[in-house]
């Protein structure tokens, strides 16, 4: 096995990371692009609603979920990014907290979602990955309280 490929954190992230973080999922500013949450559910990344927003306030964005519309808020407390779903009228519905670590390499990680980030030199297609699998997650939670 290939020791990079591992996930080996070695230390919380600090509060400018984790503000970086958000920003790069922020600029990332995807959409409209669909996601497969479950064996039968797509759900569909509508863009950034927060992208002239200072990140210290969350990074929102439109999610089209079998016609529904919801929101994503992502928001760092500390070493944790906080991930809230639900709809404008109805406020969060669903919450799910993952602690953020960071490696040797200067990668933020996030090892319940199975995912990393080296904050310096991702590109698009890395920070759509990492969104990718924090909408996953969110849904899983979803369902899990089905």
């Amino acid at each position: 096995m290939n020791p990079t490929a591992v996930i080996r954190p070695t230390g919380t992230v600090s509060d400018e990371q984790a503000r970086r973080l958000l920003r790069r999922i922020r600029d990332l500013n995807l959409g409209p692009a669909g996601i497969e949450v479950s064996d039968h559910g797509r759900v569909v990344v509508d863009g950034c609603l927060s992208i002239d927003a200072p990140v210290e306030g969350g990074v929102r964005y439109r999610l089209q979920d079998g016609g529904a519309e919801r929101l994503l808020l992502l928001s760092c407390e500390g070493s944790r990014l906080r991930i809230r779903l639900g709809s404008e009228d109805a406020g969060a519905a669903n919450e799910l907290g993952v602690q953020l670590s960071c490696d040797g390499l200067g990668r933020v990680s996030a090892l319940e979602l199975g995912a990393r980030l080296h904050l310096e030199d991702a590109g698009a297609r890395d920070i759509e990955h990492f969104l990718r699998r924090i909408v996953r997650a969110v849904y899983a939670r979803v369902e899990d309280a089905a």
